[in-house]
């Protein structure tokens, strides 16, 4: 098997100690692992973490630092971009901005997923590039939220990336607690875009029989698994992605918002003190039970699980974000779907899942539009294309307020985003 080189742009994220953990554990040699972060004191406590980690497993894993995104990318076998473009300090913004303007939000839905997405994408621009003359063979994987949007801009860019997200992983777990099987065992048809997916078919082990009714049967409307009212969930009949709470329910989540006393990228905010002071204790070589109440927590199992996949062309199923093709039928062969996958000889290949259901083909194809609006606009930095892309979103629902947005969104964020024109 041979040696790999793993590059993680965002190397000091909280996340990099659970990526750590897996590396050292799998089977795969691992020679060398470069964590880059332009907040130099960051990246050292998390490399110091590491390598405390790394020891205490009797790995023989090299950990680099560094401030270049070239060090992440020369040489690299697997790109891994996790970065937060501003920090926490730059989500508050965009929630303070959407409630100001009262349009329910989470960290992927409206202003702060529009706000991550244009403050990455200056950062994505230098990547691509670096990786297209340097690493041309790499596979770059995209945690960067938000996670379809991302990976359809590099696509863009001619890199060859995939994202990835926890969400699927979650709904398994849930789902096969409910069927007392194994996880491992639990295939399901998930289907849409990042954080907008549906279920219609799940099955465990060698049977073809659909066990998602049993699965519903068992949830509990306003659950934190089934985030929806009891009509919701009985007139779909579908497994439905958590995030679609924001779309479905978006005034009572609208309302729980302006309630809340701090918002959730403050209380992220916190919990990230909290865990880097734990990283920089010399004692602490484990990952804190502490992380697993920060929302990404389970990215770097995807991850690691499509490396070796990767790697050893095991054709385990993986739920990624990857180019459509013609998986699902109506959307663009360009939008960014995130669908059942395997690996076939170092490629990354769609399963077909069928089409999407017809009560939420029209929500998704809304969303890929925007989306595409999104990229449209980040290539020719066109602030029409972006004003498009608002009038046509289900939770924008007015064209001058919408305008005002945009406005206090280029304001606050002059550091990282050229004016668009």
């Amino acid at each position: 098997m041979r040696d790999i080189k793993i590059g993680v742009v965002g190397g000091g994220s909280v996340f990099t100690p659970e990526l750590v953990d897996l590396l050292a554990e799998c089977p795969l040699s691992v020679r060398s692992l470069v964590l880059m972060d332009t907040d130099r004191e960051r990246v050292t406590t998390i490399a110091q973490m590491a390598r405390r980690q790394i020891a205490k497993k009797g790995r023989n894993l090299a950990v680099e630092t560094s401030s270049d995104y070239a060090a992440a990318v020369d040489g690299s076998d697997f790109v891994l971009i996790q970065l937060r473009a501003g920090g926490q300090k730059m989500r508050i913004e965009d929630e303070a901005i959407a409630l100001r303007h009262a349009v329910p939000f989470v960290e992927t839905v409206t202003v702060p997923g529009l706000g991550a997405f244009l403050r990455s994408v200056p950062i994505y621009e230098t990547l691509a590039d670096l990786i297209r003359r340097r690493a041309p063979t790499a596979q770059v994987m995209n945690f960067t939220n938000p996670a379809g949007a991302m990976t359809q801009f590099l696509q863009a860019l001619d890199v060859n990336a995939v994202g990835v997200c926890n969400s699927p992983l979650f709904f398994i777990k849930a789902a096969a607690e409910v069927l007392g099987v194994d996880a491992g065992d639990v295939v399901m048809d998930w289907k849409g875009l990042n954080h907008l997916t549906f279920v219609s078919t799940i099955t465990a082990g060698s049977s073809a029989t659909n066990r998602l009714p049993e699965v519903l049967g068992q949830a509990r409307p306003w659950s934190s698994g089934f985030p929806f009212s009891e009509g919701v969930l009985k007139d779909l009949d579908l497994g439905i992605n958590g995030y679609l709470q924001y779309y479905f329910h978006a005034r009572r989540r609208l309302r729980e918002l302006q309630d809340r006393k701090a918002s959730r990228g403050q209380q992220v905010l916190a919990l990230e003190q909290e865990l880097m002071s734990l990283y920089a204790r010399p004692d602490v070589d484990t990952v804190p039970e502490l992380l697993s109440q920060r929302g990404g927590f389970g990215y770097s199992k995807v991850v690691v699980d499509l490396i070796q996949s990767l790697v050893t062309n095991d054709h385990r199923v993986h739920y990624v974000n990857i180019r459509n093709g013609n998986t699902l039928v109506g959307l663009a062969p360009d939008t960014v779907v995130e669908v059942p996958a395997v690996a076939v000889n170092g490629q990354v290949l769609a399963l077909d899942t069928g089409p999407l259901p017809e009560p939420v083909f029209p929500l998704v194809l809304t969303m890929a539009t925007v989306y595409h609006y999104w990229v449209k606009a980040a290539l020719s930095r066109s602030l029409a294309d972006l004003r498009l892309s608002m009038l046509m979103h289900p939770l924008f629902p007015d064209a001058e307020d919408s305008e005002a947005i945009l406005a206090e969104l280029f304001a606050v964020n002059r550091e990282f985003v050229a004016p668009y024109k």
